[in-house]
């Protein structure tokens, strides 16, 4: 019987064996984790489908017959964002996570994009606000900026210096040389130039706006 378990099932009852092992709250924990886990998880399922239908039907938005899509590849499309949309728990994203599926809805998914456009939901699911917000801040800037000139009130230098560096990971944003300037204590880090790459674009398109 345990050989039909997933993954998933495993790891739960793993951790709730781990919970319970606790002396004197460990059954009261797990039962309070376990119990409010699952409740979150299906009022995010459930606030995700019923918002995104009151947004189609108030945009008057038209998505394609099913049958124009490739049918196990957008099946497993929504297979793969319902696991993200659970975990998700920044409504910010889920907003992102309406706006891929939309996207995905009304566009036809085939075997020739199923893997970009999965590569766009591992990616967004993974990303932080941060590198949402500098994404949406590169599209109003016409040509390549420092990156110690983009700034956010309370967020430190170098936060936004990793979250750039994990933005040309990703392949969204391409980084150029900028000016080099020697003596001591000096960072080119901050000098570098960078901008958004087309395909950095397309996912802007796809999932940000």
């Amino acid at each position: 019987m345990d050989d039909k378990l997933t993954f998933k099932e495993k790891r739960d009852l793993v951790l709730e064996a781990g919970l319970q092992a606790l002396p004197y709250v460990g059954g009261s924990l797990a039962t309070l984790y376990f119990g409010a886990k699952q409740e979150k998880r299906f009022k995010r399922i459930e606030s995700f489908y019923r918002e995104l239908a009151k947004e189609l039907e108030d945009l008057k938005v038209n998505l394609l017959p099913i049958h124009k899509h490739d049918e196990d590849k957008i099946i497993a499309i929504i297979e793969e964002l319902n696991e993200r949309i659970e975990r998700e728990h920044l409504e910010e994203k889920r907003r992102y996570f309406k706006n891929f599926l939309r996207n995905a809805l009304q566009t036809p998914t085939k075997d020739y994009n199923f893997d970009e456009r999965k590569y766009f939901l591992d990616t967004l699911s993974i990303m932080s606000l941060l590198e949402c917000e500098l994404m949406m801040f590169l599209t109003t800037i016409q040509n390549a900026i420092e990156i110690g000139s983009i700034e956010k009130r309370g967020t430190s230098q170098y936060a936004i210096v990793g979250a750039v560096g994990r933005l040309v990971n990703y392949g969204f944003v391409r980084q150029l040389q900028g000016k080099m300037i020697f003596g001591p204590q000096i960072d080119n880090t901050l000098y570098q130039l960078v901008e958004l790459s087309d395909f950095g674009r397309k996912f802007i398109d796809f999932c940000l706006k």
